[in-house]
């Protein structure tokens, strides 16, 4: 392999449970984003976002990672990757601490912080993001920054992301079993936010589902900042196993099926160039004649059950009014056909399919990643530039955030 010499390469690992993605890129001399290349692997080492299998998530890793590397042309030593799956929890806190010179400085902003994320989690339990949604100083109106400001009690409240120990432990050893060291950990929610959002939209209030093969992950921006998140247990892999039983064919045609014929929208019926299609049973030349309308009476159920998790959610916290700008569907389940009309018709807001938009210097986006399923990757390769940090961080290196990262870090670390 011949190595070629950049001053700035990095490097995005999607590590999700239906593929692996890796996105190596560089800033080019005009500032925008150069995509170098893009490896895939099917993932067969993961569950609903958690390993399940370590030699099998290293084989999927390594596979992508030797394809990434091979198309760029150079080594690639350490990488910013997603992290999602079922134990991954969240929450709200405030806290107060009094100001001590009457004007706001950094070490008041980095006390308070550490006022608010002091609650109380389960033992198997860290925390992954310490995210401010506003501050206030002596009870006025929420500020997003309220560093000089005057007064003698500063209030914060912060978004709480929580993952389990062992889940990040494994998707750490595995990248480093598979020749990378992880630099940083994103909620891929946060990552697919960064890639397909607008400011607008965050600014007035919108949420975001990714759909993706294990779990879909939701969160709801308001005035620029996180208000919610959610992972939601239920995604593609679901539908194509719905498909696989329901009309007794084999995994991988059920994927196929799903991607080609499945709807979930009765219109959408019209849209199919064949009401029958023939499927390989896999053995002895067997076939199967299946009515593509079976599709949506087997789909059609569990995007329900999707779109039911995500209503309570909003309903049980309230928040459907924070999304004047309504919901944007990204990842790989978003692409099912009627997805979009079945969310407008439950939620009763305006929904859009999301794709990964330009970003400050990034105007021109890859062709390769006009792709909702390159959301989660495209905005980790984002934060692997150091371009966005998606409000991980605020102030300087010795912020807060700063110190909450280098401790995650080591309580991972200190079990490899």
């Amino acid at each position: 392999m011949v190595k070629k010499t950049y001053s700035n390469v990095f490097t995005a690992i999607d590590i999700g449970t239906t593929k692996i993605c890796v996105l190596i890129g560089a800033n080019s001399p005009d500032g925008s984003l150069e995509l170098l290349s893009i490896g895939q692997s099917p993932s067969y080492g993961l569950k609903k976002g958690v390993v399940v299998n370590i030699a099998k998530t290293v084989d999927s890793i390594s596979n992508a990672l030797r394809e990434a590397e091979n198309l760029a042309g150079c080594k690639v030593d350490y990488a910013t990757i997603g992290i999602s799956g079922g134990h991954i929890k969240s929450l709200n806190s405030t806290g107060v601490v009094a100001i001590k010179n009457y004007d706001v400085t950094q070490d008041d902003i980095n006390k308070v912080i550490e006022a608010a994320r002091a609650v109380p989690i389960s033992k198997n339990l860290e925390v992954l993001h310490v995210l401010p949604q506003y501050f206030k100083v002596d009870g006025q109106d929420q500020v997003v920054d309220s560093l000089g400001m005057n007064g003698v009690r500063l209030e914060a409240q912060v978004h709480i992301i929580t993952g389990a120990i062992s889940s990040a432990q494994n998707i750490i050893k595995s990248c480093e079993l598979a020749g990378v060291k992880v630099s940083d950990i994103v909620l891929e929610q946060l990552a697919s936010a960064g890639a397909v959002l607008t400011e607008s939209e965050k600014e007035l209030g919108v949420g975001i589902l990714d759909v993706g093969g294990g779990t879909s992950d939701f969160a709801i921006y308001k005035d620029g900042r996180i208000l919610h998140s959610k992972v939601i247990p239920v995604a593609g892999n679901h539908f194509t196993n719905d498909l696989a039983i329901g009309l007794g064919i084999p995994i991988m045609q059920a994927e196929r099926v799903k991607k080609d014929y499945g709807f979930v929208w009765d219109d959408k019926y019209l849209e199919l160039d064949k009401d029958r299609i023939q499927v390989d049973l896999g053995y002895q030349g067997q076939t199967k004649t299946i009515d593509t309308f079976s599709t949506f009476e087997i789909l059609q159920p569990r995007a329900d059950e999707v779109f039911d998790f995500l209503c309570d959610e909003l309903v049980e916290f309230n928040l459907k009014a924070f999304m004047s700008s309504g919901l944007v569907l990204t990842g790989g389940g978003a692409m099912l056909l009627g997805m979009k009309e079945l969310a407008e018709k439950r939620f009763g807001m305006p929904v859009r399919i999301g794709y990964p938009e330009k970003f400050k210097n990034y105007n021109n986006i890859p062709e390769q990643l006009k792709n909702p399923i390159y959301s989660t990757g495209y905005g980790l390769l984002i934060c692997a530039s150091g371009q966005n940090n998606l409000d991980f961080n605020l102030g300087n290196d010795d912020s807060a955030f700063k110190k909450v990262f280098k401790r995650m870090k080591s309580w991972i670390y200190d079990f490899i």
